[in-house]
């Protein structure tokens, strides 16, 4: 059995920005597979450039593009099946934290 990698970003700030070959070279993927997740809205670089060599990626998009690696590698998705596993573990993260709001208001107002 294979070794599982762990990558681990070292963030300057939430305000830091990404080349292309930053993501790629953080995220161990090679530029194509960074390309395709943009064209499926796994990853947004936050510049709209439609030269792949001026984007720019935010911290989010670091942090999605490297679960969304770890997704690929482990359970074998393709594109179109990262993009849902990501969305419904959005769905999940906000569900969860709506329960936690709740729950702190109930112990609040007890």
């Amino acid at each position: 059995m294979a070794t599982p990698v762990i990558y681990i970003a070292e963030l300057q700030d939430e305000d830091s920005l990404f080349s292309l070959g930053e993501i790629c070279e953080r995220c161990g993927v090679p530029a194509d597979i960074v390309v395709e997740m943009v064209e499926y809205g796994i990853v947004r670089p936050v510049t709209d450039q439609r030269d792949n060599d001026r984007w720019q990626f935010d911290t989010d998009a670091l942090l999605r593009m490297s679960r969304a690696q770890r997704l690929r590698r482990d359970l074998e998705l393709d594109p179109a099946g990262l993009a849902l596993a990501l969305e419904l573990l959005d769905e999940i993260d906000t569900l969860q934290r709506q329960v936690r709001t709740l729950q702190q208001q109930l112990r609040h107002d007890r």
